[in-house]
């Protein structure tokens, strides 16, 4: 008797291969996609970072100027202060006038704030791109935020000094004679107001005494300011202008 053997084994072997090959074939398909969307991705990302760079080491260099002349104003004006309370104690020894005496006040009420153009930091920070820039600049970057928010802290906190120093300096100088005499440039008519023998609002020694001791902590603040803040924020500026540079060639 004859057997007749079916042929659906052997078809239904060479389908199961076939589906294997194609399963393959579409795995490979989908990853080498998934490689490609990814190295596209990355140079994106990549571009956006070399953009940030730039951005950021141009403002950074801004900052660095503006904290270094911030620095150099605060020395000037804690010796104009420095001047003042010496000549105030000692006016009829050094036969100073009430010129000289407006002329040194008159830095009494000059704030010498550093303010940031710090741009491209809040973007970094409110896109949630910081992990793109690296993990060293991305501290760096976080470092020199901080330092920031510290040196802003610290101005709100000198504020109530200032204008209490303010107050001080209104009640003595006539505020009119400011105006005419020390702006927009005060050292142009320096020489000039130190001939003149400004009447003062006030001569009551007490409060002269109460300002001066004001002045003397003002110029304490601002050399803590250098020392404890705008120092130490240069120095992290120009750290991250040093390794923005390594990093991107910006240079």
């Amino acid at each position: 008797m004859e057997v007749h053997h079916h042929p659906h084994t052997s078809i239904g072997r060479q389908k199961w291969t076939h589906y294997l090959w194609e399963f393959l074939m579409l795995f490979i398909a989908v990853f080498c996609g998934f490689l490609a969307e990814n190295q596209r991705e990355h140079m994106v990302e990549h571009q956006r970072a070399n953009e940030y760079a730039l951005s950021l080491y141009e403002e950074l260099k801004i900052d660095t100027e503006s904290i270094t002349k911030t620095i150099n104003d605060n020395i000037k004006t804690i010796g104009k202060l420095d001047t003042f309370c010496l000549f105030s104690r000692e006016k009829f020894q050094r036969k100073i006038n009430n010129g000289m005496l407006y002329y040194y006040d008159s830095y009494a009420t000059q704030i010498n704030n550093f303010t940031s153009n710090n741009t491209t930091v809040e973007q970094l920070k409110g896109s949630g791109s910081l992990r793109i820039m690296g993990r060293n600049i991305s501290q760096k970057i976080s470092e020199y935020g901080k330092k920031l928010s510290e040196l802003d802290n610290e101005y709100r906190l000198s504020r109530v000094e200032f204008q209490k120093i303010e107050d001080l300096s209104f009640k003595i100088f006539d505020g009119y004679i400011k105006v005419v005499f020390f702006y927009p440039d005060r050292d142009q008519f320096r020489d000039s107001v130190f001939k003149l023998n400004i009447p003062l609002i006030n001569n009551d020694t007490t409060l002269m005494k109460e300002f001066v001791g004001w002045l003397k902590f003002e110029a304490h603040i601002y050399d803590s300011q250098n020392k404890f803040f705008l120092i130490q924020l240069k120095q992290s500026a120009t750290e991250l202008m040093a390794l923005l540079n390594k990093e991107f060639k910006l240079e």
